[in-house]
């Protein structure tokens, strides 16, 4: 064996040649191509390279100690040749793979891409994580009807970087089982990462091929490991699914999926792909600011007001609503004459070491006190936000992340942060539709599922799920009907927030005390009978209500209670209506009607 080892080492430093130049090692690719028969005896001592090929064999030698480039089929002979023929073995390759890929961050793959976009092209996008190389690696590594398991993040079964990993999969392996264990937290060294476990068996695979599915629910842990998965395995067909993204659902339920998605034209096709996400500035503290201050940078300076712009958060973003809290942004974006602006260069001053972008060249062993790098000025936002136009038209919000829909309709002109996104159509027609139970089945099969919460599941709902989304075409009668009660729930969800919000002024003001604020329970008050709201009032703010006001103040949150009631009543009347008639326009038997109401577990009406 040792022999053999020796015999291989100048095999392996042509090799360790080949993969150096995409690492920097100019001359390697050179030297392989022009001169490939000199390469071998160079190795061996036989012959004495150039100058430039002697300083290729050293840089790739360098290289190989510093990146340890690995050889298995070399490393493992006795696994890939048959050694009495002295030839490559007829079905080469390891009879089970197992693996925790690494969790590597972006950052530190860039030096990496040139290389994976040349070996594992089958599988390369340019924002994959390295476990989709890990998967592409263990089943070359594999016989024919060998097994792969491996525990990696869970992401890759919807995520759009592993479009190609998914349709590579589909077509090359048998899918036996997978275990996608959902939020539920396996790695104390890594706590935001959800796990699935898939096992797979390297062959194609065969027509009506169903894979064993198991999924779990947040919070559910797994200290029974064995007989949670004994007891959630069920048959879910995989292999006829689209690349786009895997379902791991019951097959009813993704059967209806199809028939909505093949009934309608994709949301980005339909707002002609005015889909944008919220603005990002690198440092909200400093372009992020309260109305107190945007009066007070206004009475200084008037002129700054038309670069101060009303901003909401993601979860300011509600169903048919948006909470506005009083939060404006500085919209500094690029090219901005800052001098122009003098309130708002004065108040931006003081944080100019935070704001400063990281130059190219810095020593990356010290801390940089600002924000990333970038082609901007200390003053300007960090995004270029080319599209900041489209906020002033009318246009529908959404959160990056939801547990049911909560899409709305803007005229005002507002921003959102980088938590949430914006599409322009040109009708409140598309808010009616993507408001709708049926779509938000959609938006469950599509999107990253991140785990329950209070009951519900919460999707991340990305620009690259959401713009596959159907939206049906419709008679112009229909679609002016279906707009019209998209506008009608707007109008009263927009009332009942009002009154929520001038009714926790009230609380605050009539009965608070200084540097106390509501807590949940105040907040949503309407959820209290008099009794409630008395001990809460006690807890909260120290203090009881006075006993001959209490009459007056049992009588007004009664009035308030009854009007939340009535509003929210006729909201889930107008939703009711609306989603019938989205059913009927994707054509939904009842059963489907059925499957689409188990599936979307939300109330009608929610805040």
């Amino acid at each position: 064996f040792a022999t053999l080892q020796r015999a291989l080492t100048p095999y392996k430093q042509a090799l360790d040649l080949w993969v150096s130049q995409y690492f920097g090692n100019a001359g390697a690719a050179e030297f392989l191509t022009v001169h490939g028969e000199d390469v071998l005896p160079a190795l061996e001592g036989k012959r004495t390279p150039s100058a430039a090929h002697e300083a290729a064999i050293a840089g790739a030698r360098r290289l190989w100690q510093e990146k340890r480039f690995f050889h298995w089929d070399l490393e493992f002979p006795e696994v890939f040749v048959d050694l009495e023929r002295r030839d490559w073995a007829k079905n080469p390759g390891f009879d089970v793979v197992i693996g925790n890929p690494p969790y590597v961050r972006q950052e530190q793959l860039k030096p990496l891409k040139s290389y994976f976009s040349v070996d594992f092209s089958e599988v390369y996008h340019g924002t994959a994580d390295l476990f989709v190389y890990f998967f592409a690696q263990g089943l070359r590594q594999l016989r024919d009807g060998g097994w792969l398991a491996y525990i990696a993040s869970n992401s890759w079964l919807r995520a759009n970087y592993a479009t190609r990993l998914r349709a590579y999969l589909r077509t090359h392996v048998a899918v036996e089982s997978l275990v996608d264990l959902g939020d539920n937290r396996v790695f104390t060294d890594a706590a935001d990462v959800y796990p699935a476990i898939p096992v797979v068996q390297k062959a194609p695979p065969v027509p009506d091929h169903a894979a064993q599915v198991a999924t779990f629910t947040r919070g559910e842990g797994v200290k029974q490991f064995t007989q949670q998965v004994a007891a959630k395995l069920a048959p879910v067909s995989i292999h006829d699914q689209a690349d786009t993204g895997w379902q791991l659902g019951d097959d009813a339920a993704r059967r209806v999926f199809g028939k909505l998605m093949a009934a309608g034209r994709p949301l980005s096709e339909v707002v002609e792909g005015r889909m944008n996400y919220g603005v990002k500035t690198g440092l909200n503290e400093a372009f992020i600011i309260d109305q107190a201050a945007r009066d007070r940078l206004v009475a200084s300076d008037p002129h700054c007001s038309e670069i101060i712009k009303p901003i909401l958060r993601g979860e300011d973003l509600r169903p048919w609503y948006r909470e506005s809290e009083g939060r404006w942004l500085i919209f500094a974006r690029r090219g901005i004459d800052i001098d122009a602006y003098p309130a708002v260069k004065d108040h931006l001053l003081p944080m100019r070491s935070r704001l400063e972008p990281r130059p190219m060249d810095w020593n990356m062993t010290q801390p940089w006190p600002g924000r990333k790098p970038g082609a901007y000025a200390w003053y300007e936002i960090q995004d270029t936000v080319d599209y900041f136009a489209e906020f002033d038209k009318p246009k529908v919000f959404w959160p990056d992340i939801g547990k049911y829909p909560r899409f709305s309709w803007d005229i005002s002109g507002a921003f959102v942060n980088d938590k949430g996104y914006i599409a322009v159509p040109d009708s409140p027609y598309v808010l009616g539709i993507l408001q709708s139970r049926a779509i938000w089945l959609c938006v469950s099969h599509l999107c990253v599922p991140l785990g329950e919460r209070a009951g519900s599941i919460r999707y991340q709902q990305k620009i690259q799920f959401m713009s596959r989304l159907p939206i049906p075409d419709a008679p112009a009668a229909y679609r002016d009907a279906i707009a019209a009660l998209a506008m009608a729930i707007t109008e009263q969800a927009r009332a009942r927030y009002d009154l929520h919000r001038q009714t926790r002024h009230r609380i605050e003001t009539d009965l608070g005390a200084p540097g106390r604020k509501l807590n949940q329970k105040l907040t949503a008050w309407w959820e209290l009978d008099f009794p409630g709201l008395m001990a809460q009032v006690r807890k909260v703010f120290k203090r009881d209500i006075p006993l001959r006001q209490r009459d007056d103040w049992e009588d007004w949150l009664t009035s308030r209670r009854a009007e939340h009631e009535q509003r929210t009543a006729e909201i889930v009347r107008l939703e009711t209506q609306l989603n019938d008639r989205v059913y009927g326009l994707f054509d939904l038997s009842r059963a489907e009607i059925k499957i689409i109401e188990e599936s979307t577990k939300y109330e009608y009406g929610e805040v």
